[in-house]
């Protein structure tokens, strides 16, 4: 299996250096051929050079970018690939993540289809102590989008936050499914997405990327798929917690805007 790994990073180094080494240790794990690159979207404000020890199973560079937001500093590395379609995988994430021992072997293990675009896996949270995934099982209707965009102000949202989402599915063990979209906090895509979409184009700064996505491989009707048997653990908001709510508010409308307009 050749794996490819964009983590993009915004101030976050000691998460950074704890995600690579869980990375690192779970690709260790894994009999047989695997190559797994692993390359550091660096958006931070302050730059560092990354230095986590050695590694026993993975390559890793670091590039350094002026903050191009989450998918677009991720989108900046793909784009620039000389040949993004041999990978059988690329895994765009967040670094608030944790590979557990198993990961990698599990994904190599998963058979994924000709038509299977994204494999979600699922996402342990240990602030709401629930697995993120399924994120999306069904698209939205335009009026729920439309409504969800009316939440992003103070009071909305932290009703939505406190009585909804923390508790979404809390109690649900959801089998391996075909869903809308996967958790954006790590996004794992195929070969047979990138045999299509060999360059990615979100020109939104943040948020919105999973249903960008997820649009994608519908106008292709190719499938997203929840894969259980593939886990991640997650602290969760290391770096947009530290972004004033007006900001968040602001950034969530603009993407809801641009999603509604080019899907719907």
């Amino acid at each position: 299996m050749k794996l490819l790994i964009v983590c993009v990073n915004y101030n976050s180094y000691g998460e950074l250096c704890n995600y690579l080494q869980s990375v690192d240790k779970s690709a260790s794990n894994v009999e047989g051929d695997l190559q797994l690159d692993v390359i550091i979207a660096d958006n931070s404000s302050s730059k560092e050079v990354v230095d986590c020890g050695a590694y026993k199973a993975i390559q890793v560079k670091q590039v350094e970018l002026q903050n191009l937001g989450y998918l677009g500093g991720a989108q900046a590395i793909i784009n620039n690939l000389e040949d993004v379609s041999q990978y059988d995988y690329i895994i765009i994430s967040n670094v608030d993540l944790q590979f557990e021992d198993e990961t990698i072997k599990q994904l190599k293990n998963f058979k994924a289809g000709d038509d299977v675009a994204w494999v979600a896996p699922s996402i342990y949270s240990e602030k709401f102590k629930r697995n993120l995934n399924p994120s999306i099982i069904n698209r939205y209707k335009r009026w729920k989008l439309t409504l969800l965009k009316l939440t992003y102000n103070s009071l909305f949202y932290s009703i939505y936050t406190k009585y909804y989402y923390a508790n979404k599915g809390k109690n649900v063990v959801y089998p391996m499914m075909d869903i809308y979209a996967g958790h954006g906090s790590i996004i794992i895509l195929t070969t047979n997405f990138f045999r299509i979409y060999p360059k990615i184009d979100y020109p939104i700064f943040l948020y919105g990327e999973e249903i960008y996505l997820a649009e994608l491989i519908r106008r292709k009707r190719m499938r997203v798929v929840y894969a259980p048997s593939v886990e991640i653990k997650t602290t969760g908001g290391v770096s947009t917690s530290k972004m004033p709510s007006d900001s968040y508010f602001k950034f969530n409308k603009a993407a809801i805007n641009f999603i509604l307009k080019t899907f719907y």
